[in-house]
């Protein structure tokens, strides 16, 4: 059964409009009145519904069936990204999607390559974070669809990291090990299921921004024996946690 995503806003009762994906529907698809679909609003909740009507720029289903969805994982993942260059954002974004993140937070950090000099160029670049976002959790069979938020500063983004119940700092300059291995960082913290993950852009952490976020009480480990790209870091320590609350 195909799938579509549509804003809460666009669900009344049982009936529901699906815009973006009109298009789509009708002129690749090529589906009709009575075919039936699977929507998805990003909450939670799935609808299998039938096609009541497709027009040029809206489609209109009703629904046939409520369900939860299953495919969301209990531990809620936050990942704090340091700016990368180029187009690296999006693929960071679409692979925390796939590897069940519940939201990206951009961050500003010194060794930053990427400038968002305006708030103006901050909220352009998470809307277009936030469609990719939409498109992952698409394709991989999301029920929610996590919010990528606007770039915020060092200093924000450690303390949104230190109000969830565990923060994790990949920083390879302490030996690759950290503070404490992260299998036995996980190990010791079970029962937290809100996770927080920063990690660094192409430069890494500078010096002070480590210090800093130590001071705060940040865990700090190593991810082995080899230095990893930043458009890496998220992809290899997902699916460990993942792995570690019994996720995948």
């Amino acid at each position: 059964m195909r799938r579509f995503f549509t804003e809460p806003q666009n669900i009344n009762g049982d009936n529901i409009e699906i815009f973006e994906d009109a298009k789509h529907i009708e002129k690749v698809l090529r589906m009709s009145c009575g075919d039936r679909i699977l929507v998805f609003d990003g909450t939670g909740v799935e609808y299998v519904a039938e096609l009541t009507a497709i027009e040029k720029n809206r489609c209109h289903a009703t629904v046939v069936e409520r369900s939860v969805s299953l495919s969301e994982p209990k531990t809620e993942i936050t990942l704090f990204q340091g700016l990368p260059k180029s187009g690296k954002m999006e693929i960071i974004v679409q692979k925390a999607v796939e590897l069940g993140a519940i939201k990206i937070v951009p961050v500003i950090m010194d060794r930053c390559v990427v400038k968002i000099n305006s708030k103006a160029v901050g909220k352009e670049k998470a809307a277009r974070w936030n469609k990719v976002s939409v498109e992952a959790a698409k394709q991989c069979g999301r029920g929610k669809v996590p919010l990528v938020t606007e770039p915020v500063s060092f200093e924000d983004a450690v303390k949104q990291l230190t109000s969830l119940e565990l923060s994790i700092m990949p920083y390879e300059e302490l030996g690759h090990a950290g503070q404490l291995g992260l299998k036995a960082l996980l190990e010791a913290n079970k029962g937290a299921s809100k996770i927080g993950i920063i990690v660094g852009p192409e430069g890494g952490f500078s010096e002070e921004e480590a210090s800093f976020a130590a001071s705060k009480g940040v865990n700090t480990v190593g991810l082995g024996k080899r230095i990893l790209r930043t458009e890496t870091v998220s992809g290899a320590i997902l699916p460990v946690i993942m792995f570690d609350r019994d996720e995948f």
